[in-house]
């Protein structure tokens, strides 16, 4: 009876974690599966990234552009030869999903920059502050997000921005004046310093 129980304690403590991971481990059939299935580590962050692309799922305009991107990253992480590969994989990965579906709303800052940012049903609604000098320029709208970027025109204004989030960071590129001054961008890289909504009073 002792012998049982310890074979079955064994084969509990060995086979549990095959079906921790968001697939069937015993149906693993690439390089990159069988590390998963058998690093704890990865096995949760291979967990966590289903819940974020799932999410992500359900709150896109454009979901075939989200499942594109699963798809183009599945290909990537699967030429990995090694478990760092894999993991430096799914925390570019799992960074980029929380940007999507953990919601982008707040305020992000760099020096002599401001950017406001409220996400609802599929798009993101902008304010954006900078300064060059004595100069001081605005400018604000709203776009589509289609999943970690947005992209924004106005020809009447010249102007073009490109939005990218990346967890709790934000590059925003800017081609053409905006009507925001001489000299003055808002192009660079912000950092998220709150989650509140933010107020749009002063556009």
């Amino acid at each position: 009876m002792r012998t049982a129980i310890a074979i079955g304690f064994l084969y509990a403590v060995f086979i549990a974690p095959a079906s921790a991971a968001s697939f069937n481990c015993d149906k693993a059939s690439t390089f990159a599966e069988e590390v998963i299935c058998s690093d704890s580590r990865l096995t949760v962050m291979d967990e966590e990234l289903a819940r974020l692309y799932k999410a992500a799922l359900a709150s896109a305009a454009n979901k075939a552009a989200i499942s594109a991107e699963q798809k183009a990253w599945l290909a990537t992480r699967d030429h990995c030869k090694d478990s760092n590969c894999i993991m430096q994989a799914y925390a570019d990965r799992i960074a980029t999903l929380k940007g999507a579906a953990g919601g982008v709303t707040g305020t992000y800052t760099m020096k002599g920059g401001e950017a406001r940012i409220q996400q609802a049903n599929g798009k993101i609604k902008f304010f954006i502050s900078a300064s060059h000098q004595e100069n001081v320029g605005e400018i604000s709208g709203e776009t589509a997000l289609k999943g970690d970027h947005a992209d924004y025109a106005d020809a009447g204004n010249d102007c073009t921005l490109a939005f990218k989030f990346s967890g709790e960071k934000l590059v925003i590129s800017q081609d053409g004046s905006c009507g925001m001054g001489l000299n003055v961008s808002g192009s660079g890289t912000y950092k998220r310093v709150s989650t509140a909504a933010p107020s749009f009073d002063d556009e």
